[in-house]
């Protein structure tokens, strides 16, 4: 039994083509959908949440990524392998953190007999993509798909910092609850404050918390969330809607 997870930003429709190719080349898969309600061409987000969910799958899964706005360009389609997990997708650093989580990665140029025999400009999941996983999945090395490639493109969380009395980072993810996760680490957060102390987000006082249910309904909170990152959530409410926050901005959280 081979493991094929899909993660895009396609919504509907686009991943049934994908899967419908791998059937053809791969007995018996067993498909994992982590998510194909990434917003439209983020790819932090995508990387996020490959980042957060890969590593705890079984050695030989293929984990099929993608969230491409440069379709149909000349970058690069890869194959990444690491620890005896694949990673398929565009080369635009959507794949990276969440390979290099696992272990030290290779990078595989996928060649043309890995491709379908006609290729859209728009829809390389299906044509190239998925048939390189389907290959993947049916016994093939990434040897045998492509060439391995020393230069490629990468992408990092980026670094927090903290002071006396802030704490600066990024927005990360927003999560369907509307909790605001960033990229400040849980041990950062951990030396700044202290459980229940008072904090400020954006002008809005919020409670340090250990979990959501320890403050009043509607209090906005900051907390260390399952990822192991600060999060700004509201108990029982949508933090980004209230704090008007969207994408991936900077983010201060002061004493």
């Amino acid at each position: 039994m081979k493991i094929i997870t899909l993660t895009t930003d396609f919504k509907d429709l686009y991943p049934a083509s994908m899967k419908a190719v791998i059937l053809n080349m791969c007995e018996e898969p067993t498909f994992i959908d982590l998510t194909h309600d990434i917003n439209q061409g983020d790819i932090l987000s995508a990387a996020f949440a490959l980042y957060t969910t890969t590593h705890f799958f079984p050695s030989g899964t293929i984990h099929l990524a993608v969230v491409d706005p440069g379709v149909g360009t000349g970058r690069k389609v890869i194959i990444v392998r690491a620890a005896n997990q694949y990673f398929v997708g565009p080369d635009n650093g959507l794949l990276i953190p969440a390979a290099r989580r696992i272990g030290d990665v290779e990078v595989f140029e996928i060649g043309e007999k890995a491709m379908l025999d006609k290729i859209s400009n728009t829809f390389h999941g299906r044509d190239i993509f998925a048939p390189a996983a389907g290959l993947l999945a049916s016994g093939h090395e990434a040897e045998d798909i492509g060439q391995p490639i020393e230069t490629f493109e990468k992408l990092n969380f980026g670094k927090a910092n903290a002071s006396v009395d802030k704490l600066y980072g990024k927005v990360l993810y927003i999560d369907s609850f509307g909790n605001v996760i960033t990229n400040i680490p849980a041990k950062m957060l951990e030396d700044f404050a202290r459980p229940a102390e008072k904090l400020v987000v954006k002008g809005n006082i919020a409670s340090y918390s250990l979990t959501y249910g320890r403050v009043q309904k509607n209090e906005l909170l900051i907390l260390t969330g399952s990822h192991g990152f600060l999060e700004i959530a509201i108990n029982g409410g949508n933090a980004a809607q209230r704090l008007d926050i969207t994408g991936h901005p900077e983010i201060r959280i002061e004493k």
